[in-house]
């Protein structure tokens, strides 16, 4: 195999290959050494050594060092010959065994790093022409680092990244990669110029994300033909809660006067199961609280005649939802762990009774009673913002009280409502600079232009031609997509390749003036 120039020698002129190889020899040949992660041509001294052998009855040893050493100098030839076609198709050729020998190992329980590490190391080892053991290590040792070091930092997008994405959100470049390309974004933003144009793509990727969020929320309502992407688009902070709050209300007006609604004598006895056998896990005192709520809350509904109105009904469970919600914020939950639930089966229990008692109208009430339940964290979290905005954690903490099961089960299982999608938001979008990032944010200014890119005419010039159209509504998803789509993917499954032609030459490194050649 060819090998590095030793580092710290005089220059030398050029000399020519060895051999004049043909590029269909060539590209077979490196491709070949690819496929096999640097061994072709010690398995191709082996089958020749043993046909000489066996067949032929000559030395082996004779058969298989010739074998190799023809190999070995056809590829140098080659690759001093034709550097791009002698490199690219050994990467090439390593990309199925790189493919098939990381699936493998993720089937064993190992990571993609450590995968490309152990097959990096394996591809510098075999790949090292020299039979000393130092070297071998040495090859080793370097592709297994290199591998690694390489899968690790493709700048692969996110799965949470890829959810959003999917969604429609125009995550930023750094963003959707994470990491330390997301911070060195984020720092970015305060440089003249150059920052507002990464800020106003974040701002629209924030937009684009709490449009998303509402899409969430009317979704189930599509049964009853209502279309989520045109009542929010083009809308944000409050003018889009208004859009949304309003659409969840008609659907549950609209379908109130074609219900037929339960008399108080028919659904008593439910009613009143209901309440009781919640009452029997709660002490003296709360038990008159619960009790003194449900009369307000639910039986004063009722007329004389038994009779209760749709408006009522709607706010009889508003009511009992918005109870549970305000206990369990103000009060310490090892005392009203009961309580909540107590409210919770009442309310259950009457919209069970409104579905039993209109069967044909249940899918749209499902409908309607999800888009609503969905409704009420963000409703909270817009509550308690400015304009409407509101970050992803803020959901979050929202739906965790809006969570129904026992000891909110289903949000520590990351299973809650919409928590899927808001912790991809919240995982994607919110900032990790720590405090105002000011430290590195000068730091990045200073390294990239001097110190500041006002007084550096030709660097702002240069910074703004190129981040300008880059964060622009067509240039986001182009970046983007280049950069997690082509440039990830060719840097992670070529890095065993990469590792292994590093580590193959490593034994010419001149470490401290100790190097092996």
């Amino acid at each position: 195999m060819g090998k590095a120039r030793l580092l710290g020698e005089a220059n030398t002129q050029k000399t020519s290959p060895q051999n004049k190889v043909g590029k269909l020899t060539g590209i077979t040949q490196s491709a070949l050494q690819g496929l096999s992660m640097g061994s072709s041509d010690e398995i191709a001294g082996l089958a020749k050594g043993l046909y000489a052998k066996f067949a032929e009855g000559k030395d082996f040893n004779t058969a298989y060092n010739e074998t190799v050493n023809s190999i070995r100098s056809d590829l140098k030839s080659f690759r001093e010959q034709e550097p791009l076609y002698a490199y690219g198709s050994e990467i090439a050729g390593s990309l199925p065994t790189a493919i098939l020998g990381g699936a493998g190992l993720a089937k064993a329980g190992l990571g993609a790093v450590k995968s490309a590490g152990l097959m990096g190391g394996a591809y510098g080892g075999l790949a090292t022409d020299s039979d000393d053991v130092a070297d071998r290590a040495i090859g080793t040792g370097v592709g297994a680092l290199t591998g690694g070091t390489l899968q690790k930092v493709a700048p692969y997008a996110t799965e949470s990244a890829k959810n959003l994405i999917k969604r429609g959100v125009p995550v930023t470049v750094g963003d959707a990669v994470g990491g330390g390309l997301k911070k060195f974004e984020e720092a970015l933003t305060s440089v003249p110029f150059v920052g507002s144009a990464i800020s106003g793509a974040k701002q629209r990727s924030k937009q684009g994300f709490d449009r998303t969020v509402y899409e969430e929320i009317l979704e189930p309502l599509k049964a009853i033909g209502v279309k989520p992407k045109e009542v929010v688009k083009g809308k944000t902070g409050n003018e889009l809660y208004d859009a949304v709050e309003t659409v969840v209300s008609k659907a549950y007006d609209d379908v109130v006067p074609t219900l037929k609604l339960p008399n108080r004598q028919l659904v008593q006895s439910k009613i009143d199961d209901a309440i009781y056998n919640s009452a029997e896990t709660l002490d003296d005192n709360l038990e008159k609280v619960f009790f003194k709520d449900l009369e307000k809350i639910i039986y004063s509904k009722f007329d004389a005649d038994g009779n209760i109105s749709g408006r009522a009904f709607k706010d009889a469970v508003s009511k009992l939802r918005a109870k549970a919600r305000n206990i369990g914020a103000s009060q310490p939950q090892l005392f009203t762990d009961d309580l909540i639930g107590s409210y919770k089966n009442v309310e259950k229990t009457l919209i069970e009774i409104l579905k039993e008692t209109n069967p044909s109208q249940k899918v749209k009430l499902d409908a309607i009673d999800k888009s609503f339940k969905r409704l009420l964290p963000v409703e909270k979290t817009v509550i308690q913002s400015q304009g409407g905005e509101f970050t992803a954690t803020q959901v979050l903490k929202n739906i965790k009280k809006a969570d129904t099961s026992l000891r909110n089960k289903d949000f520590a299982r990351g299973k809650a409502d919409m928590q899927p999608l808001i912790r991809a938001g919240q995982e994607t979008i919110t900032p990790r600079l720590a405090d105002s990032g000011t430290a590195t944010r000068q730091m990045v200014g200073g390294a990239l232009f001097g110190g500041g890119m006002m007084i550096d005419p030709l660097a702002t010039g240069i910074g703004s031609g190129l981040s300008v159209p880059a964060y622009s509504r067509l240039g986001v998803p182009a970046v983007r997509d280049f950069t997690t789509q082509l440039l990830a993917p060719a840097i992670g499954r070529g890095s065993p390749a990469y590792g292994g032609l590093l580590g193959s030459n490593a034994e010419d490194a001149n470490f401290f003036g100790m190097n092996r050649r």
